[in-house]
């Protein structure tokens, strides 16, 4: 059974996105393409270096669920300007932003989902459930009813304040038998779990031991970890770690921080027309700038107060969705994952992508020719190498990801001749710089046919680059 859509495929943390998995950095390779899912498969195949050719089909209902695949009404793939900057933070060993982020999501968590809930019928004969389509049901917020209801059983009693792994089961599937509509009665749901707690739900018992069902609850439970009121620790309440699902952790004032959140969680709904598919561009465009609003976020961090976070940090984040119509596309693509490349001389990073496999992108993605910089001449891209204006071991590290840094030269002569300072680049013109070096009379043939050829790379970005290898062998 999938609980309020949240998705059974890795776990809903921080470090899913932007760590380990990086399922945004692999999203953000993707801008300013056009959505071709057999296109995607892959490269996600590739990006994540599996074998596996359904990968894609795999970690997208992660993807959707968190509403990070932003495609614009001509089905490309568009930037999310909140995810670049907490990534960045992420990627600098600042986790604050990103931990706020997720307790978030659980704030915007909703059911149904405009992008992950369908139309199709969940049918569990082991429950005897069935219902006809989910995605008609009227919405409900499932943070605010599980707080809810840990609250009603705190004010009870303070030790009573946890669901365990068979009540929350039950929360599920009474969900679903009742169509969403039995969430709205929170006395009921807690007189409920007081006789499931007396009594027994006999139903979990007999599949309890079923394979996938322990499985199942961990994917939630994981979602709901994110949070800052919530515990997994089944020692603050004395239960069994093997039923412990949930509880609220010993904080001051809990019932306030709850009040507060629930009012938040409650305030945050993304309303749209059930009738629309999951498919629908521009309403998985609409949630998409919904969830990512800064002005929300900064709302919720304000009336929460649980993360200190410096607030300045959401004055970087503006909205540049629309400048992909106006800017080089594939630069913008590399100067975005080049930020996100925390240690760029490690022999292995969580980043699949290098700072030179990026360059590489840039210069030749898409071609089967190019032009040598050097000396004017058109080869197949694998004549070509991606040439350092400046030598990498010369560059700082924020003149490594920067895409001016680069240049084809071809492995016929010219990418040697350069990188050794026979020629050097003064004012876009190749100049012969043989002076002293050692050479043959073929060399400096090879020299003279290339001097005084304009480079084509040489302009303002590039200046300083040429200037600093010129002047490193005068």
């Amino acid at each position: 059974m999938i609980f309020f859509n949240v998705p059974s495929v890795g776990q809903t943390k921080p470090e899913t996105i932007f760590g380990q998995d990086d399922h945004f950095g692999f999203i953000q390779t993707l801008i300013g393409e056009k959505y071709n899912r057999e296109n995607i498969r892959l490269k996600c195949q590739e990006y994540y270096n599996t074998d596996n050719p359904r990968y894609w089909d795999q970690i997208i209902t992660l993807i959707n669920f968190l509403g990070i695949k932003k495609l614009n009404l001509e089905n490309e793939f568009e930037d999310i300007s909140l995810l670049n900057v907490i990534a960045e933070k992420y990627d600098s060993n600042d986790l604050s932003p990103s931990k706020a982020l997720f307790d978030y999501y659980l704030c915007m968590w909703q059911f149904p989902h405009p992008i992950s809930t369908t139309t199709r019928a969940v049918n569990d004969s082991k429950l005897g459930l069935y219902v006809d389509n989910p995605r008609k049901f009227p919405i409900t917020k499932p943070y605010a009813v599980i707080l809810k209801l840990l609250l009603k059983l705190f004010k009870e009693s303070p030790s009573k304040a946890y669901l365990s792994n068979e009540e929350f089961y039950w929360l599920g599937y009474y969900f679903y038998k009742t169509s969403g509509d039995s969430n709205k009665n929170i006395d009921q749901l807690f007189d409920y779990i007081i006789d499931i707690r007396k009594n027994g739900w006999d139903k979990f018992n007999k599949i309890r031991d079923l394979d996938g069902t322990a499985t199942h609850l961990s994917y939630p439970k994981g979602f709901l970890r994110n949070s800052y009121v919530l515990s997994t620790d089944n020692d603050l309440y004395g239960i069994n770690k093997n039923d412990f699902f949930i509880g609220f952790k010993q904080i001051e004032n809990i019932e306030n921080h709850i009040s507060i959140l629930i009012n938040l969680t409650e305030s945050l709904q993304f309303n749209f027309d059930h009738e629309r598919s999951v498919r629908d561009v521009a309403l998985c465009y609409d949630f998409t700038t919904y969830l990512y609003d800064k002005n929300k976020f900064k709302k919720w961090l304000n009336e929460t107060g649980y993360y200190d976070i410096n607030h300045n940090l959401l004055e970087n984040v503006v909205n540049v969705e629309r400048e992909f119509k106006l800017v080089d596309i594939a630069r913008k693509k590399v100067e975005i994952q080049m930020t996100r490349l925390v240690n760029l001389d490690r022999k292995t990073i969580t980043r699949q992508r290098t700072e030179q496999h990026l360059l590489r992108n840039y210069l030749f993605k898409h071609k089967k020719q190019g032009e040598c910089a050097i000396c004017n001449n058109e080869y197949p891209i694998s004549f070509l190498a991606t040439a350092h204006i400046k030598k990498r071991t010369k560059c700082t590290d924020q003149e490594k990801k920067d895409v001016n840094v680069v240049m084809p030269a071809c492995h016929l002569g010219c990418d040697k001749v350069y990188e050794d300072g026979y020629v050097i680049v003064e004012d876009g013109v190749i100049k012969n710089n043989i002076t002293s070096k050692p050479s043959t009379r073929d060399l400096r043939t090879f020299i003279t046919s290339i001097t005084d050829k304009k480079c084509k790379y040489y302009k303002k970005e590039t200046a300083k680059y040429f200037k600093y290898h010129a002047k490193q062998y005068n």
